[in-house]
């Protein structure tokens, strides 16, 4: 059941006590003869309508009010915040996720943006400040991404946190087109020249493979699709990355309850896959996606079972095993992908959910060539299971099969 502010529940409470009164009014007054109800005129009537009034009152501050107590405002104090900045380097990586010459790049990327301009005379916290507090929410998870953490660390309250927030994110997400984007021509040529010199499989661009990103509660807003089989809930997301960890694709925004299949067969590269693929270019992805000509997954039992399916199997994981660290870097560098700790309430919140999970694969991105602190590395757990329904499963194309036989006898070859 959605939670109700004090306010609301005030309201809620004053109509229900008006509505009770008027019920047992009428109930006594067709149950009374008239000289119950001259006694009751002349005896009770003026204390009901000091009753009335009172009610009225309240209802009427209830709804015209923001607050209904007094506001006291709690101490605070910069004086963290200032430390963040002054502290040594792996104190502020360990607080920013990032070292301190690439935080200043990205502020560097942002700060001329205008949503960091005010319109009034009251000038805009610094640029640093606001993205520091928006990587404190990106970077942590669990009480230590609350809006109270953060506001209590670098002292401003839980309101200003969430708006340097959404201005942060609003801003980095102007750049998403130019920092998370497909491969042209000649970059795919490169791909396809490293991943077959490397890895042994011609013509591969990179890797798929989906994630549940956590959500720390159930949404309000059909919470059971978020359910997933893992007994939490979560949003599913699809990564597409290449040889370098470069996430290349994000599709995000499916409930947790959908199949990688599924996910994969609503993305662009599936409904308009000649805007992406050119010639016999494909993706590695496990078995849970489909095979066609784009994507060459691993074989499925009884099909593992022969030996040369077993060997393909083998290097295909063994090269597959990127998307699956690019994966676990990004949800170790920002962990509130472990578990979002945001509510779901209606379709804006889902897509505020999703502009997260896009924000922080923009991040990934823009980090690559920052050095990364292991001890951030976290284990995705892929969902490689079987299809759930099996009227899901599109049936294999003659071609998508024809040209995973091709591919497992050159890389056996290469081998």
């Amino acid at each position: 059941m959605p939670r109700l502010v004090n306010r609301k529940e005030l309201v809620r409470s004053v109509d229900v006590k008006i509505l009770t009164d008027l019920v047992l009014h009428d109930v006594l007054d067709s149950s009374s003869d008239e000289e119950d109800e001259m006694l009751c005129e002349t005896d009770g009537s003026s204390s009901e309508d000091d009753e009335e009034i009172k009610i009225a009152v309240v209802r009427y501050f209830a709804t015209q009010s923001r607050h209904l107590s007094a506001r006291v405002n709690s101490p605070k104090t910069k004086e963290l915040a200032y430390l963040i900045f002054q502290s040594d380097e792996l104190t502020f990586k360990r607080n920013a996720r990032m070292t301190r010459q690439a935080f200043f790049a990205v502020v560097d990327k942002i700060g001329s943006h205008i949503v960091f301009r005010n319109k009034s005379h009251h000038e805009q916290a610094p640029v640093p400040d606001q993205l520091m507090v928006a990587l404190s929410r990106f970077g942590f998870d669990g009480s230590a991404s609350s809006l109270w953490t953060a506001g209590s660390r670098l002292g401003i309250g839980e309101g200003t946190v969430s708006l340097y927030t959404e201005r942060v994110m609003y801003a980095l997400l102007s750049l998403e087109k130019t920092v998370v984007t497909w491969p042209n021509t000649s970059e795919r040529a490169t791909i396809k020249a490293r991943i077959e010199k490397n890895q042994g499989f011609p013509h591969c661009l990179g890797y798929v493979d989906g994630s549940l990103i956590g959500l720390q509660e159930a949404p309000s807003m059909c919470g059971e699709d978020y359910y997933t089989r893992k007994g939490s809930y979560a949003i599913n997301a699809m990564i597409v990355c290449d040889d370098l960890k470069r996430i290349c694709h994000v599709f995000a925004g499916f409930p947790g309850c959908s199949h990688d299949h599924r996910v994969f067969m609503y993305s662009k590269l599936a409904l308009n896959p000649f805007k992406y693929f050119s010639g016999h270019e494909y993706l590695l992805a496990d078995s849970a996606y489909p095979v066609s000509d784009i994507i060459v997954p691993t074989f499925k039992k009884p099909l593992a079972n022969s030996h040369e399916n077993t060997a393909l199997n083998t290097a295909h994981s063994q090269a597959r095993v990127i998307v699956e660290q690019t994966i676990g870097m990004l949800k170790g560098r920002f962990q509130s992908l472990k578990a979002l700790r945001l509510r779901i309430k209606n379709k804006k919140d889902h897509e505020f959910a999703v502009y997260w999970i896009r924000t922080c694969c923009m991040l990934h991105n823009m980090l690559l060539d920052d050095e990364y602190d292991e001890e951030w590395t976290v284990e995705d757990d892929g969902d490689d299971g079987p299809i759930p329904n099996p009227n899901q499963q599109a049936v294999a194309t003659e071609r998508g099969s024809t040209k995973r036989e091709r591919i497992k006898q050159y890389v056996l070859k290469w081998q």
